[in-house]
């Protein structure tokens, strides 16, 4: 066997360094790209398996409830079955849950398969991170987090598009197939490089995992029902949200009072580490929730069929490369807290340009703009991961990573809400109030070619002039969409100033 029995920790050679690189990025890769991968192919399953528009949304939130759940689970069963058991029972469980959702023949067996495989995979991802900072030495962890964040980052860049190829000229079956190959080279690879990390047979806080676990599963429900059916008008989302609140009320009271609390307050006492969760929160919003509207923009203001929109965003992909190339070198030169800043104000600045935008605006503006906002989205990751665990004890990453890929996860799912609610509800208050200014003794209708194009004496007339208020208010409530984006990138840069400066070692 061929499996390193060095200290997880190493010190590790170039050659051994590389040998554990490989297979944990392709490892939390497979894990993200799925995590988008699924979006565009939703028409054709819903299509293929005959469900509604709001159960088919299922096949997403069932897994992001799953992954949250997982992620929350990650440190107690790390610390119970080691660190690399898990791993590879993750890559494992994601490889077998993509067989049994390209097999589903219902609804129900791939929104079931779905939670499988969210729940199994969770752990890829934090205990990825762990390993790529116990890898490299700390001297050189800008780099390992540049590395590692091409997996991270590039999955949901790059997913929408893979997932579009697919589904054009293949199945939706096969976003879930790909997964297969990948999982089982992965696996292997694992098995005979990654070296054992120390477990420990500490008592596991029950009512701590309870209550987290309860807190962040009603809350994403509120998230993805929101908007469905009301918000708070709703009796079931007031009940979730009150329940939600409880539940991590539970937590919080009991974290403080018992002796061994799931999440140790040992790690709240690292500045870098607190603040780096506030701005991974506001990552997740900031990023993740432009990841969503930009498509849905282009094809409903642009007209753009799924894959020009899907090769589009993909230019913010080469924007995010750009940022990891560059990050590794600027790490070394440049305080991490200052370059967090830049990539705030490379995400801010494009989405100020985005609030300028109109209906007509061209391909090439909106590729550069795209570029810019990649750019940032990668220099903010890079650096914040690397800042964020700077300071932060070896035998807490694994707890301390989970909890950041938590935090992301939530912004993520919150930001998203947020953005479809401004849509939605900005679109028909702006129709409403557009509606009621036209009339036939209006000035706008009566300037050279209205009264042919708009004539509200034909039912043709009528419609065109239906559907040219209805895409105006809904362009309107896009750009308060970029507005909020806005507001979110600017009002977290104070947050930077607030890390500590990390000491380089020596050598």
């Amino acid at each position: 066997m061929l499996t390193l029995t060095k200290p997880a920790q190493g010190p590790f050679t170039t050659a051994e360094r590389i040998m554990i690189t490989v297979p944990v990025l392709a490892a939390s890769l497979l894990h993200s790209l799925n995590m988008s991968t699924a979006y565009v192919a939703l028409p054709n399953i819903q299509g293929n398996l005959s469900a509604a528009p709001d159960q088919v949304g299922w096949v997403i939130t069932a897994f992001v409830v799953a992954t949250a759940v997982g992620t929350i689970l990650t440190n107690v069963f790390s610390q119970r079955f080691g660190r690399r058991q898990v791993f590879m029972a993750a890559i494992l469980g994601f490889t077998v849950t993509s067989l049994l959702s390209a097999s589903s023949t219902t609804l129900t067996e791939l929104v079931l398969y779905r939670i499988l495989q969210g729940f199994v995979s969770a752990p890829l991802l934090p205990i990825s991170q762990a390993i790529m900072l116990d890898t490299y030495p700390r001297e050189k962890h800008g780099f390992a987090m540049s590395i590692w964040s091409m997996g991270m980052i590039l999955g949901p860049v790059a997913g929408p598009t893979v997932g579009a190829l697919l589904t054009e000229y293949y199945n939706w079956r096969y976003v879930f197939f790909m997964n297969i190959p990948f999982g089982v080279i992965a696996f292997f690879a694992i098995l005979v490089t990654l070296p054992s990390a120390e477990s420990s047979r500490q008592k596991v806080d029950w009512i701590g995992v309870v209550s987290l676990i309860a807190a962040v599963v009603l809350l994403q429900m509120v998230l993805d029902r929101g908007e469905r059916l009301g918000w708070f008008e709703s009796y079931e989302i007031m009940i979730n949200a009150s329940l939600s609140a409880l539940a991590f009320y539970i937590f919080v009271v009991h974290c403080l009072t018992t002796d061994n609390p799931y999440i140790s307050l040992a790690i709240f006492k690292d500045r870098n580490y607190v603040i780096g969760l506030l701005l991974i929160f506001v990552f997740g919003i900031a990023v993740f929730s432009s990841l969503f509207i930009l498509p849905v923009f282009l094809q409903n203001m642009q007209g753009y069929p799924v894959l020009s929109a899907g090769w589009v965003v993909s230019a913010r992909g080469l924007g995010t490369m750009a940022a990891m190339m560059s990050a590794g070198y600027l790490a070394d030169r440049v305080e991490g807290r200052y370059l967090i800043l830049a990539g705030l104000l490379c995400v801010g600045v494009s989405n100020v340009w985005m609030t300028a935008w109109n209906a007509e605006v061209g391909m090439p503006e909106i590729i550069w703009v795209t570029l810019v906002n990649g750019y940032g989205m990668g220099m903010m990751w890079v650096s914040l991961t690397t800042v964020t665990f700077s300071t932060m004890s070896p035998q807490f990453r694994v707890e301390a990573a989970s909890l950041f890929s938590l935090t992301r996860a939530i912004g993520a799912s919150m930001g998203t809400s947020v953005v479809v609610s401004i849509l939605v509800r900005s679109s028909q208050t702006n129709y409403i109030e557009m509606r009621d200014r036209i009339n036939e003794f209006g000035q706008s209708l009566r300037f050279n070619g209205a009264a042919s194009m708009w004539n509200l004496d034909s039912a043709a007339g009528i419609q065109a002039l239906q559907s040219m208020v209805f895409n105006q208010a809904q362009m309107v409530a896009f750009l308060n969409d970029f507005v909020f984006l806005v507001f979110v990138a600017f009002l977290a840069m104070p947050l930077c100033f607030l890390l500590r400066r990390v000491k380089k070692s020596p050598g």
